[in-house]
């Protein structure tokens, strides 16, 4: 004799593991709440330490943060860790000279969901170095040639120094170049550095001086801006902003982007962008 199954015993067999499930924890991706140094913030004094809070406890074995100067070095301690309730992730940071520094992290909270972000900010030079930048800009890319130019104008109010270098996170090198005419030909060279004399505008442009941009990362459109570095013999490292524009004169060097503008009709460059 068979016994009947109670539709009430039936209902409860089936709903129990629904109910569990629901009243089970309800894991959610990771978000950044906030972080210390704040995105896009600028700073006077060298943070120790950057700080990450999200809306989720993390794995600190599978999430990270590495910080970067503009050159693209790491500058963080590599001890990245979880503070407190573990909402808070952070690393701790060499001594950072000026110049701007970009965040990259992935969180992966504790039930696996991992995000990702990057972010910037800037620490600028404590004391005043008495040299100022004018009148920056950066050509935009032509196609897929992968390399751009950038020009400025440096002025010096306090003491002699030399420009020995350029660095920006957008292309692969920022070399100092020279461009020059020997025999009719205009030809570009590299250059080690550049003397800076109080008083006397030292100014890069078409024709002169240059800081060519190449293995550019993204192409460089019109309207945009990119961050670049100045760095000095003496002076501390000189954080900048530059727009991205096309050239406010028709002047041109002969080895920019190709362009011949500058050069006698049937000479042939000496090198080659």
């Amino acid at each position: 004799m068979r016994t009947p199954v109670s539709g009430t015993f039936l209902c409860l067999t089936v709903a129990a593991p629904l109910l569990l499930a629901a009243s089970g924890p309800a894991w959610a991706h990771a978000d950044l709440r906030s972080a210390a140094p704040a995105e896009g913030g600028t700073l006077t004094v060298a943070p120790t330490e950057v700080s990450l809070a999200f809306s989720e406890s993390l794995e600190p074995r599978f999430s990270s943060i590495e910080i970067t100067d503009a050159a693209g070095q790491r500058v963080d301690a590599g001890n990245a860790h979880t503070v407190g309730d573990a909402q808070h992730f952070a690393v701790g940071l060499k001594t950072l000279a000026p110049g701007t520094y970009t965040v990259r992290w992935q969180a992966t909270s504790v039930d696996t969901h991992k995000t990702s972000g990057t972010y910037q900010f800037t620490l600028l030079a404590t004391e005043s170095t008495g040299i100022t930048v004018q009148q920056a800009w950066v050509r935009p890319s032509i196609g897929a040639s992968g390399t751009s130019a950038l020009y400025f104008t440096l002025v010096d109010a306090g003491n002699p120094d030399r420009l020995v270098g350029v660095s920006t996170p957008v292309a692969a090198s920022a070399d100092l170049h020279e461009s020059i005419s020997e025999n009719g030909i205009m030809k570009m060279r590299g250059v080690a550095g550049v003397a800076i004399e109080r008083d006397k505008p030292l100014r890069f442009a078409p024709g002169g001086y240059h800081v060519m941009l190449m293995g550019l990362k993204q192409p460089l459109k019109a309207g945009e801006t990119i961050p670049v570095t100045l760095q000095f013999q003496k002076a501390p490292p000189l954080a900048i902003t530059v727009p991205v524009q096309t050239a406010p004169t028709a002047a041109a060097h002969g080895h920019e982007m190709g362009s011949m503008g500058s050069m006698p009709a049937g000479a042939k460059p000496g090198v080659k962008p």
